[in-house]
């Protein structure tokens, strides 16, 4: 089996809902997305810089209990692992305050990953572009490369690092060059590059890579798939969401899932997969986020879960 390396920051999440704290999960964008494919039995590799403190050691072991293996880059003795404070509101949306130490420049030895060909690849977010481990990134992207693996990209900007952007829009870019896959909400693509629909999002990203297939997300109004001129829309069923933390790293899963459940190489990547392949990547993908959208957690809840999202997509492909 294909292996799957994900790389991204750590955080734990701390949810306020009517100005109380109401829960907390272990988080960040990518980790999210490992959770879910290590409950969906994919076994995933997690890359980050969590730390040595209590807070980092519940999380090591609630990422070997759901089935992902850690790999800490950052020596932890003088450091703590970062917190998230989510704010929901009455959508279920959230704004965010980040309390965070940033990391030392690791040793860029400790950003290699044995890749074999058609392995994956999921980076993204404020990680992929903080410009004190661009480097070592950069040379994991390079790798990836050249053994011929898969490069799943989320820029998952946040509002808060606006006054950043200046410095780190030309990782994004890069990064965005290096992917066979790029998923970004209609708010990542706004705040980056000022784009105020989906065809200026889509001539951007042309521009930049001509190959890469685009997902272009718009929450409840679901999402669009652009490849070389092609592209597809797709509807988001109706729910009432208790709290929208995590729904687009989800979604990524769902994309990963749904290009190892039809055995899809980079080169199929690359060549226009047939719309009934697309069709069903998605269909994973926004089962994966509504899923999530349903509870407080920032993942697939349980592989109990997993297995009812999987036998009704079954019995709704049966009776179609």
């Amino acid at each position: 089996m294909r292996k799957i390396y994900t790389i991204g920051e750590t955080v734990f999440d701390i949810m306020f809902n009517g100005g109380k704290p109401t829960g907390g999960n272990p988080g960040g964008s990518v980790l999210n997305s490992a959770v879910t494919l290590g409950r969906l039995g994919l076994n995933p590799v997690f890359m980050s810089d969590f730390c040595d403190d209590l807070i980092g050691k519940q999380i090591a072991t609630f990422l070997n209990n759901n089935n992902v293996e850690p790999h800490q880059l950052v020596d932890g003795s003088s450091m703590q692992t970062s917190i998230a404070l989510a704010f929901l509101d009455d959508k279920g949306d959230a704004s965010y305050e980040f309390y965070k130490q940033k990391p030392h420049s690791p040793d860029l030895a400790r950003f290699s990953a044995d890749f074999q060909k058609d392995d994956i690849l999921l980076f993204g977010s404020y990680y992929a572009i903080m410009p004190e481990i661009r480097d070592g990134v950069k040379q994991l992207l390079t790798q990836a490369r050249a053994k011929g693996a898969i490069i799943v990209y989320d820029p998952n900007f946040r509002r808060p690092h606006l006054k950043a952007l200046p410095t780190v829009k030309p990782f994004i870019e890069e990064n965005i060059w290096y992917a066979d896959v790029v998923k970004g909400s209609d708010e990542d693509f706004s705040l980056v590059f000022g784009c105020g629909n989906q065809s200026l999002a889509f001539e951007v990203l042309r521009n930049i890579n001509r190959n890469a297939m685009f997902f272009y997300t718009k929450g409840k109004d679901g999402c669009s798939f652009y490849q070389k001129g092609v592209s597809f829309e797709y509807a988001a069923p109706p729910i009432k969401p208790i709290s929208t933390i995590g729904a687009g790293d989800n979604f990524n899963a769902g994309i990963i899932y749904g290009i190892v459940q039809n055995n899809l190489l980079r080169n199929d990547l690359r060549t226009n997969p047939k719309k009934e392949t697309i069709d069903d990547i998605v269909d994973y993908a926004t089962r994966f986020a509504q899923e999530v959208c349903m509870s407080h957690e920032n993942y697939i809840a349980s592989m109990q879960n997993a297995q009812h999202i999987m036998h009704n997509k079954a019995y709704s492909m049966h009776n179609a």
